[in-house]
This record gives structure tokens, sequence and C-alpha cells, in this order.
């Protein structure tokens, strides 16, 4: 009797062993998956980050075309100037011409003799040319560059002659040619000397 009574407890407690140990496996299978769901995290992946970020549009830049300021008072400084100083002005002008045009008469008339450095300017520049018939000033312009208002300095203009040439060639149809030639010459007053100039001339077509 008592021999199938430790049997009975011993089978007992087989069972509630094998229940536990069965109802571990359970919990345990259960606390892992709980586990494993709350470690598992879906990751953002790149492309589906960058698709997330808005970048601001930034309006277009022009830069700004620089335009120089225009003085207004410029052309009044220019007439202040020329009030101020007109007798000077108009003394050098006409110093300048005067003296220009007396070396480029001088030079004109050496040229219609075959000489000088207006003559070797168109022999070099009009080919087969035969003989000068004509040479007539149509135009003047003086330009003060240097007006020299100081005792030592120089007074400086600029002299521009519009010269019309007729001319005949050596060979071909016996008739008078025509062009035009520009002389500009350069006039220098030493220390604004009036009676002490330079004058150099040169020509061009």
């Amino acid at each position: 009797m008592v021999e199938k009574t430790n049997q009975s407890v011993w089978l007992a407690a087989a069972l509630i062993l094998v229940v536990l140990i069965a109802g571990l496996f359970i919990v345990s299978g259960n606390l892992n998956k709980a586990i494993e769901e709350k470690q598992t995290v879906n990751v953002p992946s790149a492309q589906e980050i960058a698709d997330l970020i808005v970048i601001p549009a930034f309006p277009e830049f022009e830069a700004p075309v620089y335009e120089p300021p225009v003085f207004e008072s410029d052309e009044q400084v220019s007439d202040l100037w020329n009030d101020m100083y007109s007798v000077n002005i108009s003394e050098l002008e006409l110093n300048a011409e005067s003296n220009a045009t007396s070396e480029l008469e001088d030079l004109i008339e050496e040229a219609e003799d075959e000489d000088g450095d207006f003559y070797d300017f168109l022999k070099a520049n009009i080919e087969g040319l035969d003989e000068i018939k004509n040479v007539k000033i149509e135009e003047v312009e003086v330009n003060i560059l240097e007006l020299g208002l100081e005792e030592d300095e120089d007074k400086v203009a600029e002299v521009v002659f519009e010269l019309e040439v007729k001319y005949t060639l050596e060979s071909g149809v016996v008739q008078k040619y025509k062009d035009d030639v520009i002389a500009t010459a350069s006039v220098v007053y030493e220390e604004g000397d009036f009676g002490d100039e330079e004058v150099d001339l040169v020509f061009a077509f």
C-alpha cells in the first residue's frame, strides 16, 4: 500500500515537472517573441530619408549691372572752367592754329615741288603718283591738351586738319585723282612761351 502511494507521488511529481518544463518553454518562447518584436525597428533607407527632406528653392540671383554715375554738374564745371580761363584758352587756340597752319602750308608747298615730309608720305602711299596738282585745307579743329596756367608749365594743343589732295598718276588715263588726308599737328609751347613753339605733323588717310 505504501509502495503504491510512493509511486503515485513520484508520478504526480514527474507530471508536475513536465508541466513546469513545458510551461517554461512556452513562457520562454513568448518572452523571446515579445523581445524580438520590441527590438525589431524598421529603419528607413537613405532614399526614403532623402525623400522626406524638402529643401526650399532659393530665388535666382542676378548680379546687378554696374553703371557709372552720371554727374549732371560736369557740364557746369566745364562751363565754369571755360569762363574762368576763356582768355587763356582763346590765346592758346589761336596761336596753335596759326603755327600749325604755317608749318603745314610750308610742307604743302614743298610737296608741290616734289619735296618734303608730306610729299614723301603721299609718294609712299599713292602707287604711281606723278604730280600733286592741288592741296586744300577743308576743316580745322583745335583741342587743348595742357593749358599751362603756371609760369613753368608747358602749353600743349592738338590741331587736326582735313585736307583734300588732287593729283595725277604716271600711267593710265590722264586725269586728276582726289583723296582725303588727315594731318595732325602737336604744338608745344615750352613754359608757356608763345614765341618758342615746337610743331610736329603726322599724316594719315
